[in-house]
């Protein structure tokens, strides 16, 4: 079976590539050049321009789409509205459409960032209540998926950690890293909680997505609830690094960002049962990390 996976370059996007079972293969489709790992069929393309999409659709032979194209920065998101609606909403219903047109399955990939943070740990069949740009706009997408598509699940991790490409968007473990290595001290939060997933954990899920078409929405995330204040610590720690240099704050410190929801953690139970994935614990996962090191360029 081929697999058409849409902003490929990104850490989940990368974690599938790695992660990729052998009965599988896939068509990378993103936005920006760069050197590829060699593995894939790589198609240059914006998913904003329906022509390439129908053009590609036509002539590639695949499966399944999984959909992870879009700007994903949520303080981006809330200073260029219009250029994070277009690029998650308008690209969004252009694969849509051409799913349907050409009869393939859709995978969504989500966030946590659709709801509010005052009702954790939230499942699938809690309402959704997003506070910021970002959340609003990834539940936007959500509702044409459901409401359009002929053929789709959604799937919503969490806060993802792991080893990004070099000309990649860094991620907590890797921004926290690169700080921890130069010695500079860090501001974490201590009233923000989610329930961290390892990047490799979350690709294997996506996986186990696209041979479960029965499965319509099903939440992603790692087994420990924490602060980023504990992760970071739990990472320093892993990696030999100074605690020291890690600051506990609160939300309020990091005046120029968006606040971001006080507990988005979820209920894992549909990702044990449906997709039958044990969720990793944030010391697993990043021994897991850890060992696969020696393969990146960090």
């Amino acid at each position: 079976m081929r697999v058409l996976i849409t902003g490929s370059t990104g850490l989940l996007g990368k974690a599938m590539m790695e992660t990729c079972p052998a009965a599988y293969s896939v068509i990378s489709l993103h936005l920006h050049p760069h050197r590829g790992q060699g593995l894939t069929q790589d198609i240059l393309g914006d998913i904003r321009d329906m022509k390439v999409l129908r053009d590609i659709f036509a002539k590639q032979d695949f499966d399944v789409v999984v959909h992870m194209a879009g700007i994903s920065n949520v303080d981006y998101a809330e200073r260029h509205h219009q250029e994070a609606l277009d690029s998650n909403l308008g690209g969004t219903a252009n694969i849509v459409e051409c799913c349907n047109q050409f009869d393939k399955r859709l995978i969504y990939v989500s966030s946590n960032a659709v709801f509010d943070g005052t009702r954790a740990p939230y499942r699938e069949t809690d309402p959704v209540s997003p506070t910021h740009a970002y959340g609003r706009i990834k539940v936007q997408c959500e509702e044409l998926v459901m409401k359009r598509a002929k053929q789709f699940s959604i799937a919503r991790p969490i806060l993802t950690y792991g080893w990004n490409h070099p000309f990649g968007r860094q991620n907590p473990l890797t921004w926290l890293l690169d700080r921890l290595t130069k010695g500079e001290p860090t501001p974490l939060v201590t009233d923000v909680h989610e329930n961290p997933l390892a990047s490799l954990q979350a690709g294997e899920a996506l996986w186990r997505l696209v041979g479960l078409p029965q499965v319509q929405l099903v939440h992603l995330a790692g087994a420990d609830v924490m602060n980023r204040y504990e992760l970071g610590l739990i990472v320093a720690e892993t990696f030999g690094l100074d605690t020291g240099l890690l600051r506990p704050v609160d939300r309020g410190y990091f005046k120029e960002l968006v606040p971001r929801p006080p507990n988005t953690s979820y209920v894992t139970e549909r990702m044990e049962r449906e997709l039958d994935i044990k969720p990793l614990s944030v010391r697993e996962g990043l021994t897991l990390l850890k060992q696969r090191r020696c393969h990146h360029h960090v």
